[in-house]
């Protein structure tokens, strides 16, 4: 097999520099907003949370239109906008990392990858994907990846909000994704879990919600998708209060709505080299619950409406 070539590494002072004109860019096509508001006010009413997925860090040379090392300083970057804006939040929606060829490169990349995230000045949460589990099981990932929640699937609340993260690196079989046992198109959403999905939805019965996976439940027929995602957007429908599904996994990304719920796929962010090709999102919510994704870089605007 020929040699892959090495990426390019732009310096940071140019990286930065590039990541502003980038910026501007992903403001187009943003629907205006509907009345004019003060700083204030818009403050006061609405919820925001940052959005970022398949950063697949590594210390490894370019393949294809996937850039590893880019992706350090590209996610510093989303840190630093994140930090300048007013969040209750930031989603990372899984493949953090990619596959090292050991436990211990795994270990290193994320370690690495780590303390650049942990440069937020708000809480993070994150969603397991199925590059996290190349060479480690879900535990050793996250227990190293800096998670405050040790639970691949739990929910919380944030402000008026409850959350949900789901966990879809699981096989047919119900046995969990661990250090490369598992074929990454063989994904499913075992049966405890959705089990505790439609019990944990019932508990948080009125509070509208916001569900985060890797993984699409909105295309099961796709290898991106879940495969048993019927049963899951049931679970959902169901509930009455699920506003959004953020997912990321498909890196060109996308948008679609089934019976009134949006299922957003996040651009991945290693796609592509230096920071014109950066990809995340900033979410907010109005007093009525209203959804606007503002985008950065490369991620495509999306109408919720």
């Amino acid at each position: 097999m020929a040699e892959k070539p090495e990426t390019q590494l732009v310096t940071r002072r140019q990286f930065l520099g590039t990541a502003t004109a980038a910026v501007g860019t992903g403001l187009v096509g943003l629907r205006p907003a509907e009345r004019t508001v003060s700083a204030a006010e818009s403050r006061a009413e609405s919820f925001a949370l940052g959005l970022v997925t398949d950063v697949h860090y590594a210390d490894a040379a370019r393949a294809g239109s996937r850039c590893y090392r880019d992706s350090q300083e590209k996610l510093r970057s989303a840190v630093e906008t994140f930090n300048r804006q007013e969040l209750s939040l930031v989603a990372e929606l899984g493949d953090l990392v990619d596959a090292g060829p050991d436990k211990a490169l795994d270990l290193k990349y994320l370690h690495a990858i780590r303390e650049v995230f942990e440069e937020l000045q708000c809480p993070r949460h994150y969603v397991l994907g199925n590059h996290c589990v190349a060479r480690l099981t879900k535990a050793e990932f996250l227990a190293n990846c800096g998670a405050t929640v040790k639970k691949s699937y739990y929910s919380f609340d944030s402000g008026r909000y409850h959350f949900v993260v789901l966990d879809a690196n699981f096989k047919k079989d119900g046995s969990p994704y661990a250090a490369g046992n598992f074929a990454w198109t063989d994904t499913w959403i075992h049966e405890p879990q959705q089990r505790w999905l439609a019990e944990d939805l019932q508990k948080a019965r009125g509070r509208k919600t916001i569900v985060l996976v890797h993984q699409n439940l909105d295309k099961q027929a796709d290898p991106h998708g879940v495969k048993n995602a019927p049963e899951l957007r049931r679970i959902l429908e169901q509930s009455g209060d699920v506003l959004a599904v953020f997912q990321g996994h498909m890196h060109a990304g996308g948008c679609a709505k089934l019976a009134g719920i949006p299922y957003c796929t996040l651009r991945a962010m290693v796609e592509g080299p230096g920071a014109e090709n950066n990809a995340y999102a900033v979410v907010t919510l109005d007093k009525q619950d209203r959804i606007t994704l503002r985008p950065f870089g490369r991620q495509q605007s999306v109408a919720f409406g």
